[in-house]
């Protein structure tokens, strides 16, 4: 029995040795027959950029495989198998990318010393980047070139070894391949904006729409995209004659490339121009073409002076400096043809009391002939209006068959009064033109007049005739400088108007001209006040309390962008010594923002004030019953105007100093008030920060307007010289302390004292009124509330 069993076991091993032969033999002539694939191969140069890219992204490789794999890329033109598995094993060496490891090998395809194939490389790449989490960072996608640096023929470049996209993206070309490249369409390996490696060129076309073409000449086309010059090589060039050529110059149109050169353009020829009327959100009104809707890829060209990007917020209601480009009836390109004066503003007029800005009906009369132009633009109507004959118009008016009409007398010096309205003069009566607007609300009055000529109505409305001229011509600059800022961004856009007539902008027109203001304005024909060559926003106010504030008592970010609006001690010192007091005194703008110094100050005398004896100069107003549900009700108000104005305690009790713990909540309608306090002050001493405590919760009140909001209670305000003046909506002033009277442990009413009239920003018109009383010039009243600003003439 043992014999059979060694014969069998003798059997089993001859047969398992036999196969084993014939298959090493087999394996052996396979090995023998793999001959080295044929197609492109992966440079060396190109894989090591992508290896290299890797650890440049953050993955931790160390640094002796760098170095190994440095030394072998820089030694092979091609990457060979024997490489690409020194890859694999020094990226792919966890025993969790064995698997895909494996996959990527390609054992029965290569031998050690072959080359390569650029596909099996890249496919391999994309397995690494899988492996590693960074198949979203390292990626192969479409890129449009559009060109080098070589190309760019203005002041603006970009960086020596970077090309830039159809977007404007500028890449910086890791590989070299992408140098010399423009006007082309490439799919390379990208990483944020690094070009890595060039994978295929691609035969697609590209368009640039809506292109400034600034010049044609010889062979090459010069053209302005997105703020760069560009210069490109055209196809048909030699197909065309100069002539042809000479008229592609300050053309639009679209240009289309595709590998390296410019195959087409294609000119937009339909260009109109007109008086812009009005913006509005997706079209434009112009004047004898009425309101045209504008393409979202909408782009604009500045064409004087410096070439460049222009925008939509540039355009200039009731001017004509523009070009409008239509494609298809809506407007494509805009072009801003040429700078010049800006000496109308067109100004909404409000009903009377300023109470809105639509009137039911308007009734004009001028002493002098008019002329009316109504209909559509495309069938414009002129009528003629005789002397002393007034005109009626409402909403029906056959007038009105268009959108606008305008009123136009027959000359310069007549002025249109507006029956239908009052101001503090009684019938006000305006220079230049009228211009009636229909809307769903009602019709709107907007007045068109030289902006000179609309200072005549504002000086005299802001500040009192009687002041010293000097102070009359700051009053002057200001006012010029405040409209001028309008009339570059304006308040009333959709109606084709730049600012209104009331206090929301300046009072215009209340009270009637004056020989004073009007010789104020005058002798400061065209002067703005700008601050690093830009308009200041001249902000001004009725009365200081000895001290002004900057731009920060509204919004903390407003300070440093109004570098020029400081917190500034408004009297004879820059320092203020205090009369009275125990000991000798002096405090600057700063001190001022600890409550125990404000508190002594504004219930101090201050001899060295300019204003010192201004009625406005110092207050008090008395609260002796608290009306809280008013109180609850006005602070929620403001909450729903400005919510990061009112905050909500959200802490724990006792804790009510931490800023942390409030957040912007609506807040509960209370029944009891604990506690009214000052947690804040500015330098100055305006009050910023007032803590209100309540049966329903802690709130802080944020801003000088809502702390004079939420305090007013109406009844009257005492004036220093005994005289009152009604409080109905808001407290003259934030410079104030607040002493609350208490019944238990409830808040039934309160006492402020105060000083100054208005916000405090800019100039004090009393201050300058002072100034100007003591032979300071309007040039040295403006720079001392606007430091660093200086006086430029507009024209």
């Amino acid at each position: 029995m043992e014999r059979h069993i060694r014969i069998f076991v003798k059997i089993v091993l001859v047969i398992a040795l036999t196969i084993l032969f014939i298959w090493l033999i087999d394996t052996d002539e396979n090995v023998l027959q793999i001959k080295q694939p044929e197609g492109e191969f992966v440079r060396s140069t190109d894989v090591w950029i992508l290896v290299n890219e890797i650890k440049l992204a953050g993955v931790e490789i160390g640094n002796d495989v760098m170095e190994e794999l440095h030394t072998r890329t820089c030694a092979e033109e091609y990457l060979s198998y024997d490489t690409y598995t020194k890859i694999l094993d020094g990226l792919m060496s966890g025993t969790d990318q064995v698997y895909e490891k494996e996959k990527i090998l390609y054992k029965n395809k290569y031998k050690e010393d072959f080359f390569l194939l650029k596909k099996d490389w890249y496919k391999g790449y994309e397995a690494i980047l899988a492996s590693l989490g960074l198949a979203g960072s390292i990626l192969e996608e479409k890129v449009d070139i559009l060109c080098g640096g070589q190309q760019l023929a203005g002041e603006r470049s970009i960086n020596v070894g970077c090309v830039l996209g159809k977007n404007m993206e500028e890449y910086l070309c890791v590989s070299e391949d992408f140098t010399d490249l423009k006007f082309i369409s490439v799919k390379a390996y990208v990483r944020e904006n690094r070009l890595l490696t060039l994978t295929e060129v691609l035969p697609d076309k590209s368009v640039l729409e809506n292109v400034w073409i600034m010049e044609g000449e010889g062979s090459r086309i010069q053209f302005f995209y997105e703020g760069f010059e560009i210069l490109g090589e055209y196809a048909k060039a030699n197909e065309i004659q100069e002539k042809e050529m000479s008229l592609l110059r300050e053309q639009v149109g679209n240009i289309t490339y595709q590998s390296g050169t410019i195959l087409d353009v294609a000119l937009k020829e339909e260009r109109i121009s007109g008086k812009l009327l009005s913006i509005s959100e997706g079209q434009l009104e112009i004047e004898g073409y009425g309101a045209l809707e504008i393409c979202e890829d909408h782009v604009g060209y500045k064409l004087y002076e410096k070439l460049e990007k222009a925008e939509l917020s540039d355009l200039l209601i009731g001017y004509d400096f523009a070009d409008f480009v239509l494609e298809n009836g809506k407007i494509c390109v805009i072009l801003l043809a040429r700078k010049e004066k800006m000496e109308t503003i067109r100004v909404v007029l409000k009903t009377t009391g300023f109470s809105s800005i639509y009137h039911e009906n308007i009734r004009l009369l001028c002493q002098e002939p008019m002329t009316i132009y109504y209909g559509d633009y495309d069938h414009r109507i002129q009528e003629k209006v005789e002397a002393g004959q007034e005109i009626f118009i409402e909403a029906g008016s056959d007038y009105l068959s268009g959108d606008r009409m305008e009123i136009v007398p027959d000359v310069n010096t007549a002025k249109i009064q507006v029956t239908s309205m009052e101001r503090s003069q009684g019938v006000p009566a305006y220079r230049g033109s009228m211009e009636i607007v229909k809307a769903k609300e009602g019709l709107v009055l907007i007045n068109e007049v030289l902006l000179e000529e609309y200072l005549y109505s504002v000086v005299p409305s802001e500040m009192p005739a009687s002041y010293p001229i000097e102070a009359l011509k700051a009053q002057a600059v200001c006012a010029r400088t405040y409209g001028y800022g309008y009339l570059l961004k304006p308040g009333y856009a959709a109606l084709g108007a730049h600012v209104d007539d009331s206090v929301g902008y300046q009072v215009y027109n209340n009270i009637a001209e004056n020989v004073n203001s009007t010789k104020a304005v005058k002798e400061t024909t065209g002067e703005l006040l700008m601050y690093e060559g830009e308009p200041v926003n001249a902000y001004y106010y009725s009365t200081s309390c000895g001290f002004g504030a900057d731009a920060g008592v509204w919004n903390e970010e407003q300070k440093e962008q109004f570098p020029y609006l400081n917190s500034v001690y408004i009297g004879k010192m820059q320092e203020l010594q205090m009369e009275g007091a125990e000991e000798e005194k002096t405090y600057a703008v700063e001190a001022l923002s600890q409550e125990e110094n404000f508190r002594e100050y504004i219930t101090g005398a201050d001899k060295n004030a300019y204003e010192m004896e201004e009625p406005w100069f110092r207050w008090s107003y008395q609260v002796e019953k608290m009306d809280v549900s008013m109180f609850s009700r006005r602070i929620s108000e403001r909450f729903h105007a400005a919510p990061g104005k009112i905050l909500t305690f959200v802490g724990e009790s006792g804790d009510l100093e931490n800023p942390e713990l409030y957040e912007a909540k609506e807040p509960k309608e209370f029944k009891k008030i604990y506690e009214i306090r000052c947690v804040k002050r500015k330098e100055g001493g305006v009050i910023d920060e007032l803590l209100i405590e309540t049966d329903k919760g802690t709130y802080k009140v944020i801003s000088e307007y809502n702390i004079r909001y939420v305090l007013n209670q109406g009844g009257d305000v005492i004036r220093q010289d005994g005289s009152q003046y009604a409080s109905n909506s808001l407290l003259p002033s934030a410079y104030l302390i607040i002493d609350v009277v208490k019944e238990d442990k409830n808040v039934v009413g309160y006492t402020i004292i105060g000083g100054g009239f208005g916000h405090g920003v800019g100039m004090s018109q009393n201050g300058a009124r002072a100034m100007g009383l003591a032979h300071e010039d309007c040039e040295s009243i403006l720079s001392f509330y606007f430091q660093g600003s200086q006086l430029n003439k507009l024209y």
